[in-house]
């Protein structure tokens, strides 16, 4: 080949590099050079971004967890207004109910003697109408009353027992129905007459069966101040074997089993009355007395439970001082090993002023729902 035929191929040569660099970016040609760089940044990006959704996801769970609960107690916080609402509402349609059967029973009683001596009129055979129904109003707000003290106190029995209560709900406003359709004196002595007879037997039964379920309580606390008394026997033992006088401590706590004891026999007596089917009034009056005594003997128990435990309160202090200053001096004389300060007080016995029950309490709020309301009876006369 001649001199200008090599030269005219170094010049193609030259032409096809010239080409091939200006096809190829910079970043192929670096190859693992830039490239790889760039990798590495992209694995970088990607991790950071994994680490904030992680803290992201980390995030929304603890809000989740936080707003379930602000739930949680916005519910309860509710509830507890809704019921607080409902008994008042409760109260309130007693109050009025009972403003109207007094009322209304002031205008019987000016108009009865017309209707003994039979001179009376269409007026007032409507203000006969107007007590009588009235009167069935107010029996009806004590009864849902009790129902609704029946639901909360969710003792043994309480369905049936409320299961009762509407059925004889349903039995006076039947009555209702009866009243409305009156035409004579006649039919408004009958009337008067199955409604009293209604009235006395859901009185009666109601207030013993509402006292039932105060007694089955009673026994509930009762039975739970025995592991008390057991509780506190022990401690009492385990402060005599380290010296301490404990004479007024066992003095105390023999009151406190007597007052539990008589409690009981008050509370069976109670029950035995109100479990009978046809009780009368007198029974169940001195079955009233009987509970009322079971609930101030506990609430003096529970005065008594309470200097119990303040007093072994107090012996739990001293020991625990006692403990930690002895350990203190054993750390300072061995400054090469450590000592533990370990609480040795007698409150490994389990008891605490905490397990102090405040149900004698409740159950007297209860019992004082129960009360019968006699002043129906007294103006239910023809």
């Amino acid at each position: 080949m001649t001199k200008f035929g090599e030269v005219i191929r170094y010049a193609s040569y030259i032409t096809l590099i010239l080409i091939l660099f200006s096809i190829l970016s910079p970043s192929a040609l670096a190859g693992n050079g830039a490239g790889a760089g760039n990798n590495v940044k992209s694995e970088k990006t990607l991790e950071t971004l994994q680490k904030k959704d992680m803290l992201r996801e980390e995030n929304q769970s603890r809000n989740q967890s936080e707003n379930k609960t602000s739930e949680n107690k916005t519910m309860e916080r509710v509830q507890l207004r809704e019921e607080s609402q409902e008994r008042n509402q409760l109260k309130e349609q007693l109050r009025i109910q009972k403003n109207n059967y007094q009322s209304s029973k002031k205008n019987f009683l000016a108009i009865r003697s017309r209707l003994r001596s039979g001179n009376y009129d269409e007026e007032d055979l409507n203000i006969t109408r107007e007590y009588l129904n009235a009167s069935i109003d107010y029996m009806i707000a004590h009864l849902e009353k009790v129902q609704y003290n029946l639901e909360q106190s969710n003792g043994n029995g309480t369905e049936a027992r409320i299961t009762a209560i509407e059925e004889r709900i349903s039995q006076l406003q039947e009555e209702k129905k009866s009243v409305e359709e009156a035409e004579d004196l006649e039919d408004f002595v009958n009337a008067t007459e199955s409604i009293r007879g209604v009235w006395n037997n859901v009185r009666n039964r109601t207030a013993a069966e509402t006292c039932q379920t105060a007694g089955e309580k009673i026994d509930d606390f009762v039975n739970k101040s025995e592991g008390v008394s057991n509780k506190i026997e022990k401690e009492i033992e385990s402060l005599n074997e380290t010296g301490v006088n404990t004479t007024g401590l066992e003095v105390k706590l023999a009151s406190y089993n007597s007052l539990m004891d008589s409690a009981r026999e008050n509370n069976e007596a109670a029950k035995k009355i109100y479990s009978k089917e046809n009780a009368t009034e007198k029974e169940l009056q001195k079955a009233d007395d009987y509970l009322q005594n079971a609930l101030q003997e506990i609430k003096e128990a529970n005065q008594v439970l309470k200097e119990i435990f303040g007093e072994l309160e107090q012996y739990r202090n001293e020991e625990t001082s006692k403990n930690r200053t002895g350990n203190v001096q054993k750390t300072e004389l061995n400054n090469s090993g450590s000592i533990n300060d370990t609480d040795n007080s007698s409150s490994d016995s389990g008891i605490s002023l905490n397990e102090t029950e405040n149900s004698s309490e409740e159950e007297n709020n209860s019992n004082t729902d129960n009360e019968s309301e006699n002043s129906t009876q007294e103006g239910l006369e023809s």
